[in-house]
């Protein structure tokens, strides 16, 4: 039987040596990895089903041709209860939600994809619309989805599984460095720890939020931001990286603002130019 996380903490907390803990810390790695809760992603259709009274008209043909939109998901829960798969399924989370560029599920976005069955149920339902101006609306909508599609993407980082795989154990490895025991928290925070929270959840919830924390430092980081409570940040409407804000009328970040600069001034002077000779 795979031991529960509050006795690998102990066995971890309690070791006589370093190797003993290294040996601990491999074997958890070991356990994570191997879990058989992997990332899986997969293709989802936003779908609606044409009345059969209405596929031969002018309208239903046009809604007809929408009637499936593919857009890429990806399994973000499990059923599972034990640490490993839970604790695996916020490390699946964590690399989807910032380096997987195929899954993009902004609400904006995915509101975009679902204008042709949102319209569709609004015409069944007594609204009056024309072809023409029906298919205007929806091909209007699904291209500004592909504009916000890129640009999201722009917004995730560039990382391997494996080289994120690397990252995660080194993250882990500090956790569990940091991590006190449930009974040394209870003595600096008495009155957290409630009877019906059990240990296991106390750590699983202790790794994910760790997890989590970890990754919005390693973004800074990577963008090469440094880091402060006070600090704000916002993405450059460019070229979608992060950088700090440090007034209202930032926009672009240093090198985007020389491009979007230079290209003004080359601008200006075509129509200086162009004055001048006409």
């Amino acid at each position: 039987m795979e031991q529960y996380l509050y006795e690998i903490m102990e066995d971890y907390k309690n070791a006589a040596s370093d190797t003993e803990k290294e040996e601990i810390f491999r074997e958890f790695c070991t356990s994570l990895w191997s879990c058989e809760n992997k990332r899986r992603t997969y293709t989802k259709t936003i779908r609606f089903y044409i009345r059969k009274d209405l596929r031969n008209t002018e309208i239903g043909q046009v809604f007809n041709k929408w009637s499936e939109i593919e857009y890429k998901g990806y399994r973000s829960m499990t059923k599972e209860t034990d640490w490993c798969s839970l604790i695996r399924q916020k490390i699946n989370n964590l690399y989807t939600r910032h380096f997987d560029k195929d899954v993009i599920l902004n609400r904006d976005y995915m509101d975009l994809l679902h204008t042709p069955k949102r319209l569709y149920h609004q015409w069944i339902h007594g609204m009056d619309m024309e072809a023409d101006e029906l298919t205007a609306i929806i091909d209007d909508a699904i291209n500004k989805a592909e504009v916000l599609k890129a640009a999201y993407q722009k917004t995730k980082m560039q990382l391997s599984w494996a080289d994120y795989k690397k990252l995660t154990e080194k993250t882990l490895l500090k956790i569990f460095q940091n991590c006190k025991l449930i009974d040394a928290f209870e003595n600096d925070a008495p009155g957290i720890i409630y009877s019906f929270i059990n240990e296991d959840n106390f750590y699983i919830s202790y790794f994910c939020k760790s997890l989590e924390c970890h990754m919005q430092n390693f973004v800074k980081e990577y963008y090469g931001l440094k880091r402060g409570r006070n600090k704000q940040y916002i993405r450059c409407q460019l070229c979608r990286r992060l950088m700090e804000k440090t007034n209202n009328r930032i926009i672009y970040c240093r090198d985007c603002s020389t491009k979007v600069h230079n290209a003004g001034a080359k601008e200006r002077m075509r129509r200086h130019r162009q004055n001048a000779t006409g």
